[in-house]
């Protein structure tokens, strides 16, 4: 009779434990599945255009930034000695500037002045785009007592605070000698101080620069030929750079884009390498005849085109319908 009541008792516990065991295995797969289709969601390569030129007769272009309050990309061609403007809704053509001192990688600064990295002279200098008059703006760095060039200014990425971050790699140097026998990540503060956030030697090559969204990762490009790695600080309030890690690798990358989720876009030797903000692999934008990417920006009306230069003598845009709010 006691054996009877007990089995009387357990049955139905086993029978509640398998219940509870198959319900959690089949929330598990449930999840999953929702984890998988909401990843799948969040590739911003979903669903992209087609890769299509939109301006031609460059030698090499650089230096994409969105300008939109005239809705035009503002892109260098290094070699073509010019900084031109393309108002996008037209698809109209105008020079900015020539010469351009061969001018690299360009930003706006926090009051509207266009900033240029200058190969030639080796400073960054301003541009005030509504008269187009041209001062220098950061020129020389003191070190060991004395005032010296910098290498050859490549990139450039503003905090709020109009702080000016940008690196200095030997790229434009071309067979002269070093004055500072070092490359370098710098920034210039809005009181004109400029600091030397992280030396490197000769052979490490800082390249592209941006920081995110809000402003609280910033990201610099090593370039190298087999896989260099894309260097991700934390930014603090006052703009003070920590926690310095490798985030991903990518081969020869170079200038790079960042979408209001964190999606970083990354040009390099074979395409546009795409990663999330976790550093996932989303994959990769090429062009026709795998040509040599140098740079990409975002812009138009909804911020879902990127603008791609390159090594040929066109300017690519390709639609990137899954970033339209």
């Amino acid at each position: 009779m006691i054996k009877e009541l007990i089995m009387s008792i357990v049955s139905p516990i086993k029978w509640i434990t398998l219940s509870l065991l198959t319900l959690s295995i089949t929330l598990t797969a449930s999840q999953a599945q929702q984890s998988t289709q909401t990843q799948a969601n969040e590739n911003p390569l979903q669903n992209i255009g087609e890769v299509k030129v939109v301006a031609s007769g460059f030698i090499s272009t650089e230096g994409p930034v969105w300008h939109k309050k005239s809705n035009s990309l503002i892109f260098s061609d290094i070699p073509g000695d010019t900084i031109y403007a393309l108002e996008t809704s037209t698809n109209t053509l105008s020079v900015l500037r020539n010469p351009s001192n061969a001018s690299n990688g360009l930003a706006l600064d926090n009051q509207g002045f266009l900033l240029a990295a200058e190969q030639k002279t080796r400073i960054i200098s301003r541009m005030d785009l509504s008269s187009s008059e041209v001062v220098p703006f950061i020129s020389r760095f003191e070190v060991d007592a004395a005032s010296k060039k910098f290498n050859s200014p490549n990139d450039i990425a503003v905090f709020k605070d109009g702080s000016v971050f940008f690196t200095d790699p030997p790229f434009g140097l071309r067979g002269k000698t070093s004055d500072l026998g070092f490359n370098g990540i710098y920034v210039r503060y809005p009181s004109g101080k400029i600091n030397l956030i992280k030396k490197m030697p000769l052979d490490v090559k800082p390249n592209g620069i941006i920081f995110n969204a809000q402003q609280n990762i910033l990201y610099v490009a090593i370039s190298d030929d087999k896989s260099g790695p894309i260097l991700a600080y934390d930014v603090d309030s006052k703009g003070m750079l920590l926690n310095e890690r490798e985030f991903v690798y990518a081969q020869n990358a170079d200038g790079m884009s960042i979408d209001k989720k964190g999606n970083l876009y990354v040009a390099t030797r074979t395409g546009i390498e795409v990663f999330s903000a976790t550093g996932q692999r989303w994959g990769k934008i090429t062009l026709p005849n795998t040509i040599r990417t140098t740079n990409c920006a975002l812009g138009g009306k909804e911020m879902n085109t990127l603008y791609i230069t390159n090594r040929s003598g066109d300017l690519y845009a390709v639609t990137l319908p899954a970033l339209t709010e």
